[in-house]
Protein backbone atom coordinates (compact mmCIF):
# COMPACT_ATOMS: atom_id res chain seq x y z
CA UNK A 1 0.00 0.00 0.00
CA UNK A 2 2.84 2.19 0.88
CA UNK A 3 4.03 1.95 -3.06
CA UNK A 4 0.52 2.79 -3.98
CA UNK A 5 -0.08 5.77 -2.12
CA UNK A 6 3.38 7.12 -3.55
CA UNK A 7 2.18 6.80 -7.14
CA UNK A 8 1.17 9.45 -9.19
CA UNK A 9 -2.47 10.21 -9.19
CA UNK A 10 -3.80 8.67 -12.18
CA UNK A 11 -1.36 5.63 -11.89
CA UNK A 12 -3.20 4.95 -8.96
CA UNK A 13 -6.92 5.55 -10.19
CA UNK A 14 -5.44 3.07 -12.69
CA UNK A 15 -4.35 0.37 -11.09
CA UNK A 16 -7.49 0.61 -8.92
CA UNK A 17 -9.77 -0.04 -12.04
CA UNK A 18 -10.08 -3.59 -12.22
CA UNK A 19 -10.93 -4.73 -8.65
CA UNK A 20 -13.46 -2.08 -8.37
CA UNK A 21 -15.26 -3.31 -11.64
CA UNK A 22 -15.46 -6.53 -10.05
CA UNK A 23 -16.76 -4.93 -6.43
CA UNK A 24 -19.24 -2.99 -8.67
CA UNK A 25 -20.66 -6.36 -10.39
CA UNK A 26 -20.61 -8.45 -7.03
CA UNK A 27 -22.55 -5.61 -5.77
CA UNK A 28 -25.23 -5.35 -8.51
CA UNK A 29 -25.34 -9.57 -8.55
CA UNK A 30 -26.20 -9.40 -4.57
CA UNK A 31 -28.55 -6.48 -5.35
CA UNK A 32 -30.39 -8.62 -8.44
CA UNK A 33 -31.33 -11.74 -5.87
CA UNK A 34 -32.32 -9.22 -3.26
CA UNK A 35 -34.73 -8.14 -5.20
CA UNK A 36 -36.11 -11.36 -5.88
CA UNK A 37 -37.26 -11.26 -2.35
CA UNK A 38 -37.85 -7.61 -1.87
CA UNK A 39 -41.00 -6.60 0.63
CA UNK A 40 -42.68 -3.96 1.50
CA UNK A 41 -41.31 -4.02 4.78
CA UNK A 42 -37.98 -3.22 3.51
CA UNK A 43 -38.78 -0.10 2.16
CA UNK A 44 -38.56 2.98 4.01
CA UNK A 45 -39.11 6.37 3.52
CA UNK A 46 -36.32 9.13 3.85
CA UNK A 47 -38.34 11.90 2.66
CA UNK A 48 -40.96 12.91 0.50
CA UNK A 49 -40.24 10.63 -2.76
CA UNK A 50 -37.43 9.80 -1.10
CA UNK A 51 -36.76 6.21 -0.60
CA UNK A 52 -34.40 3.39 1.00
CA UNK A 53 -33.98 -0.09 1.03
CA UNK A 54 -32.50 -2.78 3.41
CA UNK A 55 -31.00 -3.61 0.06
CA UNK A 56 -28.99 -0.16 -0.44
CA UNK A 57 -27.82 -0.01 3.24
CA UNK A 58 -26.25 -3.56 3.35
CA UNK A 59 -24.49 -3.34 0.23
CA UNK A 60 -22.96 0.75 0.60
CA UNK A 61 -21.62 -1.08 4.29
CA UNK A 62 -20.44 -3.98 1.98
CA UNK A 63 -18.97 -1.22 -0.59
CA UNK A 64 -17.63 1.00 2.28
CA UNK A 65 -15.50 -1.51 3.49
CA UNK A 66 -14.21 -3.30 0.37
CA UNK A 67 -13.09 -0.25 -1.03
CA UNK A 68 -11.38 0.92 2.33
CA UNK A 69 -8.68 -2.08 1.97
CA UNK A 70 -8.42 -0.94 -1.46
CA UNK A 71 -7.79 2.82 0.00
CA UNK A 72 -7.34 3.09 3.07
CA UNK A 73 -6.36 6.70 2.94
CA UNK A 74 -9.62 7.90 0.76
CA UNK A 75 -12.63 9.54 2.80
CA UNK A 76 -16.18 8.22 1.81
CA UNK A 77 -19.40 10.01 0.63
CA UNK A 78 -21.70 7.58 0.24
CA UNK A 79 -25.60 8.45 -0.28
CA UNK A 80 -27.22 6.14 2.58
CA UNK A 81 -24.41 5.81 5.15
CA UNK A 82 -22.58 9.43 7.59
CA UNK A 83 -19.63 10.42 5.36
CA UNK A 84 -16.30 10.58 6.89
CA UNK A 85 -13.12 12.09 5.63
CA UNK A 86 -14.13 14.59 3.34
CA UNK A 87 -11.04 17.04 3.79
CA UNK A 88 -8.74 14.22 2.35
CA UNK A 89 -7.03 14.31 -1.26
CA UNK A 90 -8.77 10.77 -2.14
CA UNK A 91 -12.54 10.41 -1.64
CA UNK A 92 -14.61 7.47 -2.72
CA UNK A 93 -18.18 8.92 -3.87
CA UNK A 94 -20.75 6.08 -3.57
CA UNK A 95 -24.33 5.23 -4.56
CA UNK A 96 -25.41 1.77 -4.00
CA UNK A 97 -28.56 1.61 -5.52
CA UNK A 98 -29.27 5.19 -8.03
CA UNK A 99 -32.92 4.48 -9.10
CA UNK A 100 -34.16 2.82 -5.59
CA UNK A 101 -37.32 4.06 -6.41
CA UNK A 102 -37.12 1.76 -9.31
CA UNK A 103 -35.87 -0.90 -8.00
CA UNK A 104 -38.15 -1.06 -5.05
CA UNK A 105 -40.95 -1.45 -7.32
CA UNK A 106 -39.16 -4.22 -9.46
CA UNK A 107 -38.17 -1.60 -12.58
CA UNK A 108 -34.80 -2.03 -14.47
CA UNK A 109 -33.66 1.52 -14.39
CA UNK A 110 -30.95 1.30 -11.46
CA UNK A 111 -27.39 1.15 -11.38
CA UNK A 112 -24.37 0.54 -9.08
CA UNK A 113 -22.39 3.73 -8.76
CA UNK A 114 -18.59 4.22 -7.83
CA UNK A 115 -16.14 7.24 -8.23
CA UNK A 116 -12.40 8.05 -6.50
CA UNK A 117 -12.08 11.74 -6.20
CA UNK A 118 -8.58 13.15 -5.74
CA UNK A 119 -8.92 16.92 -4.71
CA UNK A 120 -12.86 17.13 -5.95
CA UNK A 121 -12.24 15.59 -9.40
CA UNK A 122 -13.20 12.15 -10.53
CA UNK A 123 -10.23 10.03 -11.68
CA UNK A 124 -11.64 6.58 -11.63
CA UNK A 125 -15.75 5.73 -12.80
CA UNK A 126 -17.28 2.32 -12.54
CA UNK A 127 -20.62 1.85 -13.10
CA UNK A 128 -23.04 -1.53 -13.01
CA UNK A 129 -25.88 -0.99 -15.17
CA UNK A 130 -28.80 -3.18 -14.14
CA UNK A 131 -31.18 -2.53 -17.42
CA UNK A 132 -28.02 -4.46 -20.02
CA UNK A 133 -26.18 -6.21 -16.72
CA UNK A 134 -23.03 -3.70 -17.77
CA UNK A 135 -19.97 -2.04 -16.55
CA UNK A 136 -18.82 1.14 -17.17
CA UNK A 137 -15.73 2.12 -16.56
CA UNK A 138 -13.08 5.21 -16.78
CA UNK A 139 -10.02 6.66 -15.63
CA UNK A 140 -9.67 10.51 -16.67
CA UNK A 141 -7.16 10.73 -19.65
CA UNK A 142 -7.71 6.84 -20.89
CA UNK A 143 -11.58 6.87 -22.51
CA UNK A 144 -14.76 5.10 -21.17
CA UNK A 145 -14.77 1.24 -21.68
CA UNK A 146 -18.26 -0.77 -21.69
CA UNK A 147 -17.25 -4.41 -20.45
CA UNK A 148 -13.60 -3.35 -21.02
CA UNK A 149 -14.09 -2.03 -24.50
CA UNK A 150 -13.74 1.35 -25.54
CA UNK A 151 -16.61 3.67 -26.54
CA UNK A 152 -17.23 6.73 -28.01
CA UNK A 153 -20.33 9.01 -27.78
CA UNK A 154 -21.88 9.73 -30.83
CA UNK A 155 -22.25 13.11 -32.50
CA UNK A 156 -26.63 13.27 -31.53
CA UNK A 157 -29.31 15.46 -32.78
CA UNK A 158 -31.58 17.92 -31.48
CA UNK A 159 -34.13 18.28 -34.17
CA UNK A 160 -37.43 16.36 -34.42
CA UNK A 161 -35.52 12.67 -34.04
CA UNK A 162 -33.94 13.72 -30.77
CA UNK A 163 -34.55 12.30 -27.38
CA UNK A 164 -33.36 14.07 -24.38
CA UNK A 165 -33.52 12.80 -21.32
CA UNK A 166 -34.99 14.89 -18.27
CA UNK A 167 -35.29 14.69 -14.54
CA UNK A 168 -36.50 17.82 -12.06
CA UNK A 169 -37.01 18.60 -8.59
CA UNK A 170 -39.96 15.92 -7.26
CA UNK A 171 -42.99 18.02 -7.05
CA UNK A 172 -41.83 20.78 -9.15
CA UNK A 173 -44.78 22.62 -11.31
CA UNK A 174 -42.59 25.18 -13.25
CA UNK A 175 -40.96 23.39 -16.22
CA UNK A 176 -40.00 25.74 -18.60
CA UNK A 177 -37.09 24.14 -19.48
CA UNK A 178 -38.39 20.81 -20.68
CA UNK A 179 -40.85 23.47 -23.08
CA UNK A 180 -37.70 24.55 -24.12
CA UNK A 181 -35.99 21.58 -25.32
CA UNK A 182 -39.54 20.69 -27.20
CA UNK A 183 -39.56 23.41 -29.23
CA UNK A 184 -37.41 22.04 -31.91
CA UNK A 185 -39.89 18.51 -31.50
CA UNK A 186 -37.27 16.34 -29.27
CA UNK A 187 -39.02 14.10 -26.84
CA UNK A 188 -37.99 13.99 -23.61
CA UNK A 189 -37.75 10.81 -21.23
CA UNK A 190 -37.34 10.46 -17.94
CA UNK A 191 -36.54 6.86 -16.74
CA UNK A 192 -36.14 7.59 -12.84
CA UNK A 193 -31.99 6.78 -12.89
CA UNK A 194 -29.04 9.64 -13.42
CA UNK A 195 -26.67 7.25 -13.79
CA UNK A 196 -28.64 5.03 -16.56
CA UNK A 197 -29.65 8.20 -18.50
CA UNK A 198 -26.05 9.72 -18.89
CA UNK A 199 -24.80 6.53 -19.91
CA UNK A 200 -27.69 6.49 -22.24
CA UNK A 201 -26.01 9.68 -23.73
CA UNK A 202 -22.82 7.98 -23.66
CA UNK A 203 -24.03 5.13 -25.67
CA UNK A 204 -25.70 7.43 -27.93
CA UNK A 205 -29.18 6.05 -27.00
CA UNK A 206 -30.14 9.58 -25.64
CA UNK A 207 -28.96 12.50 -27.20
CA UNK A 208 -28.65 14.53 -24.04
CA UNK A 209 -29.62 14.35 -20.46
CA UNK A 210 -30.95 17.84 -18.65
CA UNK A 211 -31.59 17.52 -15.34
CA UNK A 212 -32.69 20.23 -12.30
CA UNK A 213 -31.23 18.48 -9.53
CA UNK A 214 -28.85 15.64 -8.88
CA UNK A 215 -26.66 15.37 -5.59
CA UNK A 216 -22.99 14.24 -6.33
CA UNK A 217 -23.04 10.40 -5.45
CA UNK A 218 -25.41 10.99 -8.69
CA UNK A 219 -23.60 11.54 -11.21
CA UNK A 220 -19.41 11.78 -9.97
CA UNK A 221 -19.06 8.42 -11.75
CA UNK A 222 -21.26 8.75 -14.56
CA UNK A 223 -20.41 12.69 -15.45
CA UNK A 224 -16.55 11.33 -15.52
CA UNK A 225 -17.74 8.50 -18.07
CA UNK A 226 -19.73 11.11 -20.37
CA UNK A 227 -16.40 12.96 -20.31
CA UNK A 228 -14.23 10.32 -21.15
CA UNK A 229 -16.46 9.15 -23.97
CA UNK A 230 -16.24 12.35 -25.96
CA UNK A 231 -18.83 15.12 -24.56
CA UNK A 232 -19.67 17.49 -22.16
CA UNK A 233 -20.76 17.52 -18.93
CA UNK A 234 -21.45 20.83 -16.75
CA UNK A 235 -23.77 22.91 -15.30
CA UNK A 236 -26.67 25.29 -17.40
CA UNK A 237 -24.16 27.81 -18.17
CA UNK A 238 -21.67 25.38 -19.42
CA UNK A 239 -19.17 25.67 -16.39
CA UNK A 240 -17.64 22.58 -15.41
CA UNK A 241 -19.31 20.79 -12.65
CA UNK A 242 -15.77 19.12 -11.83
CA UNK A 243 -13.75 19.66 -9.59
CA UNK A 244 -15.98 19.72 -7.02
CA UNK A 245 -14.78 22.45 -4.38
CA UNK A 246 -17.72 22.02 -1.68
CA UNK A 247 -18.82 18.43 -0.81
CA UNK A 248 -21.31 19.81 1.01
CA UNK A 249 -23.53 21.40 -1.81
CA UNK A 250 -27.26 20.40 -2.55
CA UNK A 251 -28.44 19.75 -6.00
CA UNK A 252 -26.79 20.46 -9.19
CA UNK A 253 -28.69 21.48 -12.65
CA UNK A 254 -26.37 19.78 -15.33
CA UNK A 255 -26.15 18.82 -19.02
CA UNK A 256 -24.83 15.52 -19.95
CA UNK A 257 -24.27 15.83 -24.41
CA UNK A 258 -22.04 16.01 -27.35
CA UNK A 259 -20.09 18.95 -28.04
CA UNK A 260 -22.61 20.52 -30.59
CA UNK A 261 -25.73 19.28 -28.96
CA UNK A 262 -24.41 20.82 -25.58
CA UNK A 263 -24.00 24.24 -27.46
CA UNK A 264 -27.30 24.21 -28.36
CA UNK A 265 -28.95 23.12 -25.11
CA UNK A 266 -26.96 25.78 -23.18
CA UNK A 267 -28.31 28.68 -25.47
CA UNK A 268 -31.72 27.17 -24.79
CA UNK A 269 -31.53 26.90 -21.57
CA UNK A 270 -30.45 30.62 -21.25
CA UNK A 271 -31.91 32.77 -18.79
CA UNK A 272 -33.41 29.71 -16.96
CA UNK A 273 -30.12 29.23 -14.98
CA UNK A 274 -30.73 31.99 -12.16
CA UNK A 275 -33.97 30.10 -10.79
CA UNK A 276 -31.86 27.01 -10.24
CA UNK A 277 -28.37 28.16 -7.23
CA UNK A 278 -27.08 25.73 -6.09
CA UNK A 279 -27.42 25.78 -2.50
CA UNK A 280 -26.92 23.23 0.53
CA UNK A 281 -29.76 20.80 1.25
Amino acid sequence: MRGRRSAPPHQRAAALCQPVCQLAATAAATIARAGRRLRPADVRRKGEGDFVTSVDLACERRLRRDLARLAPDAGFLGEETEASDLDHDWLWVVDPIDGTSNFSRGLFHHAVSIALLWRGAPLLAVVHCQPEAAVYSAVAGAGTRRNGRRVHLPRGTLGDAAIVGCQWHRGQQDLAFVARLQRGGGRVRTFGCTVTQLVDVVMGRLDANVQEQGRLWDFAAAGLLVQEAGGRFTDWRGRPVFPCRNLAVGHTPTIAAGPVVHRHIVRLLRGLEARLVVSPE
